[in-house]
C-alpha cells in the first residue's frame, strides 16, 4: 500500500517529517521512555491519573501512575557517529504518539454510521505497526533470534545493541503498516466493559493450526482501545470501510486469554474486574519457534515466529543447520519483526 514507505498518504508523511526534523536535535533528556503512550493507558484509568497493573512477575496487582506503567529507563537510548548516547528516538516517537492520540480520540468516539477517512486508516496502520515492534517484548524476540542464529553458525554471543533494535524497529516500521492496510478494519464493542490490555497491546488471534501466529497468516491481529472497545485487522474484506460487531462473552473471554498469555510482565483492567490472576505469578512468556522446511536438496527454509507459552525458546530446526548457507536473506531480522 505504501511501497514500503516510498508513497505514504500525505497526512503520514506529514507527522514521519516532523519524526526527521526531531531526529537532528539533541535535546530530548528525558530517561524514562514509554513503549505504551499514555493516552493509550487512560482509557483504563478510573481517575485519569493510575491504572490497575497485575505484575505477572510477582503476582502484585495494584493501581499504578500512569507515569510508571509500561516505561523503562532508557530504553531507546542509542549513540551517533561521534560515539555520543543521546534519547532523541524518544523525542521522535512522541511524535507519532501525538498522532496516536488523536486517533484514538476519534476511534474511541466512532458509533456504527460515522465516516472513517482514508488517510485514518493509513495513519492507524502506521501507529498499530510502530506499536506491535516498540515494547520489551518485541525487543527479546529480536534478541532471542540473533541468539539463535549467532549460536547456530558457532559465533560468540553477542548483546543486542538498542541501536541494532532501533534500526531495525524503524525499518520494520512500513512493512508492518502495509501488511494492516490490506486488512478490514473492524470495531467489536462489548457493552459490559471487559476487554482487557498489557504491556505488549497489539497481539494475534490463535491459528487453529498450531502454527504460530503472525501478521501475515493470523486471522485478525487485535488492539483493544478501551475496555469497550477492540480495534481489528481482519482478513475477510467485506466491502465497508468499518464492519462493527457487539461480541458475546465467548468472543470476549477469546480475546482476554490472548492478552494475559502474551503478555509480558504487565497485564492492565479495570479495578473492578475479578476475573484475571491476580496474586499469581506467570512464569511464560510468548517464546520465538524456529521451523524449517526442505526447499531443495541439501537446504532448507528458516521461519522465525511467536510460538508457544514456554520458558524458553522453541527451536524446531534440523541438526545439523543445513540451511545456514541460505541464511544471508533473513539474518538481519527485519521481516520477523512484525
Amino acid at each position: 500500500m505504501s511501497a514500503g514507505g516510498r508513497s505514504v498518504d500525505p497526512r503520514v508523511e506529514a507527522y514521519m517529517s516532523r519524526v526527521a526534523e526531531v531526529a537532528t536535535k539533541r535535546d530530548c533528556v528525558s530517561r524514562r521512555h514509554h513503549y505504551v503512550p499514555q493516552s493509550y493507558l487512560r482509557a483504563w484509568s478510573p481517575d485519569r491519573k493510575r491504572v490497575r497493573v497485575l505484575d505477572t512477575r510477582n503476582g502484585i496487582d495494584k493501581l499504578r501512575g500512569l507515569r510508571d506503567t509500561c516505561v523503562e529507563e532508557n530504553f531507546y537510548r542509542v549513540t551517533d557517529g561521534r560515539n555520543r548516547q543521546h534519547n532523541q528516538v524518544e523525542a521522535m516517537l512522541a511524535v507519532i504518539d501525538d498522532e496516536m492520540a488523536a486517533l484514538l480520540e476519534t476511534l474511541r468516539r466512532w458509533s456504527p454510521g460515522d465516516d472513517i477517512q482514508f488517510s485514518e486508516f493509513m495513519s492507524l496502520a502506521v501507529v498499530v505497526g510502530l506499536q506491535r515492534n516498540r515494547t520489551p517484548q518485541a525487543r527479546r524476540h529480536l534478541a532471542s533470534m540473533s541468539g539463535w542464529l549467532t549460536q547456530r553458525a558457532g559465533q560468540p554471543e553477542q548483546k543486542l545493541s538498542t541501536d541494532y533494535y532501533v534500526d531495525v524497529l524503524f525499518r520494520a516500521l512500513y512493512e508492518a503498516a502495509d501488511q494492516l492496510s490490506t486488512r478490514q478494519l473492524e470495531m467489536w464493542d462489548d457493552p459490559r466493559g471487559r476487554f482487557i490490555t498489557c504491556d505488549q497491546p497489539v497481539l494475534f488471534s490463535q491459528n487453529a493450526s498450531g502454527t504460530p501466529p503472525s501478521m501475515n497468516t493470523s486471522r485478525y491481529v487485535w488492539w483493544p482501545i478501551s475496555p469497550h472497545r477492540l480495534i481489528v485487522f481482519s482478513q475477510k474484506h467485506q466491502g465497508q470501510k468499518v464492519v462493527h460487531r457487539t461480541v458475546e462473552r465467548r468472543g470476549v473471554d477469546d480475546v482476554r486469554k490472548v492478552y494475559i498469555r502474551g503478555a509480558e510482565s504487565a497485564i492492565i483492567a479495570l479495578p473492578e474486574d475479578r476475573d484475571v490472576p491476580s496474586g499469581k505469578r506467570l512464569h511464560r512468556r510468548p517464546q520465538l519457534q524456529i521451523d524449517c522446511k526442505p526447499l531443495e536438496e541439501r537446504k532448507c527454509g528458516l521461519r522465525f515466529g511467536w510460538g508457544g507459552h514456554a520458558t524458553n525458546p522453541l527451536d524446531h530446526a534440523c541438526r545439523p543447520l543445513c540451511a545456514m548457507a541460505a541464511l544471508g536473506k533473513q539474518q538481519n531480522g527485519q521481516n520477523e519483526l512484525v
